[in-house]
């Protein structure tokens, strides 16, 4: 094997590898997640915090997570939860998400969830298509939730008060169950994957054991086999960024992550002071936010001496708040990582690379292989060429669920996930993303699919057709914009639009902006042309509105 030494490529098969040697991953059938992340046997690491609450100290330690776990796998199976049923969890963050998430697996259960921002029917779409035996939820998000099932919902409150009242020492007795395997399905991660609808990201317990491995593996090399990092967690748990880093990884590690129930500037940086946070997983929102707080809160005020890292995910960030960020904390660290719900979490990271700030998206993380392809050809392409990204190895998901086609159209008989996003690999084995190729709109940390939205507009019995295409935005990155051909004579109005469209979804996929055109441009199969759309809207016919 002929292969370029810096880059990773190899000249004779077209496939990057990874600089990383690749760590054993257990070979054993029968392991679980949760078995797997709460095996820690050193005295040190169980009387040591896993998760802490932000606000009020409250802790559980690794030891202590080992009994609820189990405790809540028998809570569950006493309710007659069975292995391979779906359990849904819609909650928002806090020191007890993760708790649940292991509980639910280690029962032999599926673990599914939903972004809490989401409508009534957006969850009940996700209902029907996952078909959950029950719902996990809070009493503020019980009116989104009731009549979804046939049976009753369960407040998370309600059953970790009963489970914490009946948790006898020492470890409960394990719940009687089969055993759980490595190939079995651990979760279904809700993604909009390279096209179209939300579709189920199948994960099995060997996706989700070799992720929370290959990160175990680097993080503990940069540290030097150091214990005492502190994540701050401030991304939502729902998300596989937020479940990847903080239940996956950071547990492997055995390290201590403060979960931050609601999201603020000020609670960040309160946090980062009061617990000597080391590392921060963030979305460009947050170093945005990060670097006009420098100006408005007077950071200075802050000690945030602790802090070593920020590690920022989920769309790309422009490296003027790369370049102002570093200016303002000289000693932290910001690197970039990219990951896909699909490949269970970060596949590249900044991690031993030196400087300020990464404008890359880091290297493929150990075990992973890449291809670049072009666009035309499909012939795999040298360092420094663009084409599309490539993924193969063991954190890829098994496919979506009961999505056989979506499944073939993102996974190739050679394993290789299409990722649909234009990258190049330099000569010393760094990522850059170019482009999207896909067609999905990164609103903040949010993935926003266009074919659901025109759907939704096209349904108004005044909107004749219509395109949704990606705005620029400086805070948000991306902000969903709609091109809408109105009906003859039709008085509709941008105002009008927009609210239609905003009481049918979540707060990150509204609209907002909207043009109005004569015709949207397709090709000869229906397909729009939004490049098209993009070129035309530059000098529309109709005044586009102000953002909202």
């Amino acid at each position: 094997m002929e292969l370029l030494e810096e880059s990773g490529f190899c000249t004779s098969t077209g496939i990057y590898y990874s600089k990383w040697n690749s760590p054993e991953l257990p070979l054993s059938p029968s392991l679980s997640l949760p078995s797997f992340l709460l095996a820690h046997s050193h005295p040190r690491t169980l009387l040591k915090p896993a998760f802490v609450h932000a606000k009020s100290g409250k802790t559980v330690t690794y030891g202590e997570m080992r009994v609820l776990v189990n405790a809540i796998a028998a809570a569950l199976h006493s309710l007659g939860i069975r292995k391979g049923d779906v359990v849904l969890l819609v909650a928002p963050n806090s020191l007890y998400f993760p708790l649940l998430v292991l509980g639910i697996m280690s029962s032999g259960a599926v673990f599914s969830t939903a972004n809490p921002m989401n409508t009534r029917q957006e969850i009940k779409t996700q209902v029907e298509d996952s078909n959950p035996v029950l719902i996990l939820t809070t009493q503020e998000l019980k009116p989104k939730m009731e009549g979804l099932l046939p049976t009753p919902l369960l407040l998370v409150h309600d059953f970790l008060d009963n489970v914490l009242r009946d948790v006898p020492p020492p470890l409960p007795s394990p719940h009687t169950s089969p055993p759980i395997c490595q190939s079995d399905t651990a979760a279904l991660m809700y993604s909009s994957g390279t096209t179209g609808k939300s579709k189920a990201v199948v994960c099995s317990h060997r996706n989700l054991i070799a992720m929370s491995c290959l990160l175990k593996y680097v993080w503990s090399h940069e540290s030097g086999g150091d214990l005492d990092e502190v994540y701050l967690c401030v991304v939502p748990l729902f998300h596989m960024f937020g479940l990847s880093v903080f239940v996956c990884g950071a547990m492997a590690v055995g390290s201590t992550v403060v979960v931050l129930g609601k999201y603020s500037i000020e609670a960040t940086l309160t946090a980062v002071e009061d617990y000597g946070v080391t590392r921060l997983p963030a979305v460009p929102p947050i170093v945005m936010q990060m670097v006009r707080a420098a100006k408005n809160l007077a950071t200075k005020e802050y000690d945030l001496s602790s802090l070593r890292e920020v590690i920022c995910s989920g769309a790309p960030l422009a490296k003027e708040y790369m370049e102002r960020f570093s200016e303002i904390y000289s000693q932290v660290t910001l690197s970039q990582c990219y990951g896909l719900t699909e490949t269970n979490g970060p596949i590249t990271l900044c991690d031993g690379i030196e400087g300020r700030f990464h404008v890359s998206i880091g290297r493929l993380i150990p075990s992973l292989e890449a291809k670049i392809v072009d666009l035309y050809t499909r012939q795999p392409l040298p360092p420094r060429k663009c084409g599309e990204l490539l993924v193969r190895g063991p954190p890829v998901m098994q496919g979506y669920f009961k999505n056989q086609e979506a499944t073939c159209f993102a996974i190739d008989e050679e394993g290789w996930l299409h990722t649909g996003d234009l990258c190049f690999i330099d000569t010393f084995g760094l990522v850059y993303v170019v482009d999207r190729i896909k067609e999905l709109i990164k609103y903040k940390a949010y993935q926003v699919a266009p074919a659901e939205l025109e759907e939704i507009l096209c349904s108004h019995p005044d909107i004749v057709d219509a395109a949704v295409i990606p705005c620029r935005d400086e805070e948000a990155g991306e902000i969903p914009m709609a091109c809408v051909v109105k009906s003859t004579g039709s008085k509709l109005q941008v105002e009008d639009i927009i609210k239609f469209v905003a009481d049918k979804v979540a707060p990150y996929k509204k609209i907002r902006k909207v043009v109005m055109v004569e015709s949207i441009p397709r090709s000869p199969s229906g397909k729009i042309l939004r490049r098209h759309l993009r070129v035309s809207i530059a000098h529309p016919r109709l005044e586009i509105s102000p953002r909202l």
